[in-house]
């Protein structure tokens, strides 16, 4: 999607076309970057991704505020018109549903970042309520402003639609602004997500899910800096698929994470109510699990639409993963197998049970909410 946006320049276009390896080595260029940023530590990776943020936001506020000055930007006809819209070829509700989950997923990994946070229990929903309201307007006002300045060709909206509305109803200028945000903000998403999965892929380890050798860290930045170099090779081998099929496999497998996190959730409410949380969300066990039936109906849709080749990749990564763990947990081929047919609920069977249960009195002395 980086190298997508970079296309609009008439020198990459050019070059693009003219040698089509070049696309792969600036997507693994930029991905070496990225990999560089992360190896410094997760406060360097947060300091780029506030400055990307001002970067990849300026823009739309641009466009937004002239919009709204020539007096076009706010028609609301052209939102509440009756027009019907009848794509050719048909919709790919897969790919759709894919990329649409996309780009408003990804919360939860900040999950990953809790033990480098020092009171992730008061900071985590602060900022994901915040997050939330700036992801909302930013997508809403450019959107609204935009399709009020180009109300004729609305109905044609696709890919490349803001730069084409910026360029002509403001200028090139805009556009190419446009265009270097779109750009900055698929590295700031990689830049947060190479940080957030190294670190999964640390517990990942240590759980003997991965090699023993994936869960070192750096003894003074506390960098994985094992994971991170394993996940930045196996990037660089995806970047060779188009965008649409890279959706596709990575929403199936945020998916599947999901609903599995959603289940322990629930299941750790009833097991373990002892366990001290940082955070609880509050709702006892059936309005919870009321809560989270629109999610896990979608995961299980998401799931559904999955294209053949995603799936041939998620069977072949988690029985490679079963079998990882059964062997390093000293269990025969066979219960390798097993594990992996039974999926998670396996592990979950096989974990040990809390060690950290406190008397409610001295939870509430601690400070430790409790279920």
């Amino acid at each position: 999607m980086f190298v997508d946006y970079l296309q609009w320049f008439p020198l990459f276009r050019v070059g693009f076309a003219t040698y089509p390896l070049l696309r792969w080595l600036v997507s693994v260029a930029m991905l070496a970057v990225v990999t560089g940023l992360n190896l410094l530590g997760v406060d360097v990776v947060a300091q780029v991704s506030n400055l990307f943020a001002v970067f990849v936001i300026s823009p739309f506020v641009a466009l937004s505020v002239a919009g709204v000055m020539s007096g076009r930007g706010l028609q609301t006809a052209v939102w509440t018109s009756d027009f019907v819209w009848e794509p050719q070829p048909p919709v790919r509700w897969g790919t759709f549903l894919s990329v649409l989950l996309w780009n408003t997923s990804g919360y939860d990994s900040v999950g990953a970042l809790a033990a480098e946070v020092e009171q992730p229990g008061r900071d985590f929903p602060r900022a994901l309520g915040i997050t939330i309201v700036l992801v909302t307007v930013t997508y809403l006002v450019p959107l609204a402003v935009a399709t009020s300045l180009d109300a004729e060709h609305v109905r044609a909206w696709s890919d490349g639609s803001f730069v084409r509305v910026a360029s002509e109803h403001v200028g090139d200028w805009l556009a190419a602004w446009v265009t270097i945000g779109g750009a900055l903000s698929c590295f700031g998403l990689l830049n947060t997500l190479l940080c957030t999965s190294a670190r999964v892929a640390v517990s990942a380890a240590k759980l003997r899910v991965l090699p023993a050798s994936v869960a070192k860290v750096h003894a003074e930045s506390g960098v994985p800096r094992v994971a991170t170099a394993l996940l930045s090779t196996v990037l660089a081998i995806a970047c060779t698929l188009p965008f649409s099929q890279l959706v596709s496999i990575s929403m199936l497998f945020y998916g599947a994470t999901t609903l599995i996190e959603v289940l322990a959730l629930l299941a750790l409410r009833v097991s373990e109510p002892l366990t001290p949380r940082p955070f609880r969300i509050p709702l006892r066990a059936s309005p919870l699990a009321l809560l989270y039936a629109g999610p896990v109906l979608l995961c299980v849709v998401l799931a559904l639409l999955a294209p053949p080749e995603a799936w041939l990749l998620f069977l072949a990564s988690s029985a490679a993963a079963g079998v990882a763990h059964a062997r390093s947990s000293g269990a025969t081929l066979s219960s390798a197998a097993r594990a992996c047919a039974s999926g998670p609920g396996w592990w979950w069977r096989r974990r040990p049970a809390a060690r950290y249960l406190l008397p409610a009195d001295a939870a509430a002395k601690a400070g430790v909410q409790l279920d």
